[in-house]
């Protein structure tokens, strides 16, 4: 199977907790902390590698925090290679709250990423991609970030024969205009490019088909939260609905649907399939709590409930 590559130049590393309550002004008792790898690539390329696929993990590490970030890619064994850059790689830190089962995210600011640093990561997708794979940028671009970042991350990963998926509200129409083999966006971030609220499903398909057919992207996919998702190609259009699952935090679903959506694919499912094997990833994922994503078993599962 080809490799997915993943880019991810604002990492973070994930620090979730428990509490009992969150007020304004109190005291808040925390307990059973985790730490996670986090950033969007990073937790594609996560769950690439639980779902049996050939990945590697590009990012970008910076002071404590990246050090920590890099030791816990490192358990769980997904390949890495990383791009030193001055400054802090952010922390994100998720409560999840019991008594009215809240759930809180704060993300703070990412490393400054200098015009080498921008370089230095593009070199590593050039020299790594292959034809036939994918590279998968993902996530929000760090301050200093050029807003055409995606763009010639798309043109390195298409000199070398390789597909680039973009799935990132950050440098999306810079990206469109180098061209890219699939863009995916969810219920609120496809709204930029839209320009409006689109009604699902007869709007959203509509507009992922004029996407596809305005030459700019080979597959646009819309994720929409609890009603499914879609996907428009030049073959015809593919749209799924949502798995009924227990949800315990939304962390990490996106991340897990663009990484079995793409796995189907490289296994040679048929569109409908491949988005079926993207919402069973997304699904189990929100079947775990704060940061942790999915159980292999349980996308399995949660798929074959797709073929019955």
């Amino acid at each position: 199977m080809p490799r997915i590559i993943t880019l991810t130049p604002n990492p973070a590393l994930d620090y979730a907790v428990q509490a009992d309550f969150v007020e304004p002004n109190r005291k808040l008792r925390c307990r059973d902390p985790q730490t996670h790898p986090g950033g969007g690539g990073i937790n594609v390329a996560r769950a690439v590698s639980r779902l049996g696929g050939e990945t590697l993990a590009i990012f970008t590490t910076a002071g404590i925090y990246g050090a920590a970030l890099m030791r816990v890619v490192a358990e769980e064994k997904v390949p890495m290679l990383t791009v030193p850059v001055s400054g802090e790689t952010r922390l994100a830190f998720h409560i999840q709250e019991h008594r009215d089962g809240n759930e809180y995210r704060f993300n703070l600011p990412g490393a400054q990423l200098s015009e080498a640093d921008a370089q230095n990561l593009l070199n590593a997708v050039g020299d790594n991609a292959k034809p036939g794979g994918f590279v998968v940028g993902s996530g929000s671009l760090p301050p200093g970030a050029p807003a055409n970042f995606w763009a010639q991350a798309a043109r390195a990963a298409k000199e070398k024969g390789a597909r680039f998926v973009l799935d990132s509200i950050s440098g999306v129409p810079e990206a469109l205009a180098e061209g890219i083999f699939m863009l995916r966006q969810n219920k609120y971030e496809y709204q930029a490019l839209a320009g409006r609220d689109l009604a699902w499903p007869e709007e959203i398909t509509e507009f992922a088909k004029k996407t596809v057919s305005d030459g700019s992207v080979e597959r646009m996919v819309v994720t929409h939260g609890g009603d499914g998702s879609v996907m428009a190609s030049k073959d015809g259009v593919a749209r799924v609905g949502a798995l009924k699952v227990k949800a315990h935090s939304a962390v990490g679903a996106g991340d897990s649907f663009v990484a079995a959506l793409l796995v189907g694919l490289l296994r040679g499912n048929s569109d409908k399939d491949a988005l079926h094997y993207g919402m069973a990833g997304a699904a189990a994922t929100r079947m775990t709590e704060g940061t942790a994503l999915f159980d292999p078993a349980d996308v399995e599962r949660l798929y074959e409930t797709t073929l019955a």
